[in-house]
């Protein structure tokens, strides 16, 4: 069965419409997804290596990435995409929720989350097909990452940079 996504105007909100996966939006016509950072009180961040046959990114390193599905909340949405593609749970309460990002040129909404849990990356129940590796990565490692993710806007890898910083760092400006 083909997954389906609400379509949602440019604040977010349901239009009442709904699309295939892959289908083609109109202007003012978005998907809506979410990213989750999962970091640990050492500050480390788990990275997942995606399949190589997979579309975008193949097999690249990145954080947990999914499309909402129809009849989703975002919240609901970054709790799924832990669960199937690491095997962690979380709750709506661990989640801390960072930004909101419009990127135009994808038809896309994404909210950002992050998730701080302690992982043992022996014990991750990887999604097969979707997900081939995982490592830990230091706050510095995981900021260089995202100022070379061009396929991301510039402002979405700025802000999660500096929003790394102040966690690991305690910056003064935070």
């Amino acid at each position: 069965m083909t997954e389906q996504f609400d379509i949602m105007d440019r604040c977010g909100n349901p239009t009442g419409l709904v699309a295939d996966k892959g289908s083609a939006l109109h202007p003012g016509q978005y998907y809506h997804g979410t990213h989750v950072y999962v970091y640990n009180m050492a500050m480390e961040f788990l990275l997942q290596q995606r399949a190589y046959d997979k579309e975008f990114l193949p097999g690249g390193w990145d954080i947990v990435c999914e499309h909402t599905i129809a009849g989703e909340s975002p919240a609901e949405c970054a709790i799924r995409g832990v669960r199937e593609e690491i095997g962690l749970c979380a709750t709506e309460n661990d989640l801390q929720f960072v930004q909101r990002f419009i990127w135009e040129e994808y038809n896309h909404i994404v909210d950002v989350f992050f998730f701080q849990t302690d992982f043992d990356l022996d014990k991750l129940i990887l999604e097969e097909g979707k997900v081939i590796g995982a490592k830990k990565v230091s706050a510095q490692e995981m900021i260089e990452l995202i100022e070379t993710m061009h396929y991301r806007p510039e402002e979405y890898r700025k802000h999660i940079a500096d929003e790394i910083k102040c966690r690991a760092y305690r910056s003064e400006s935070c």
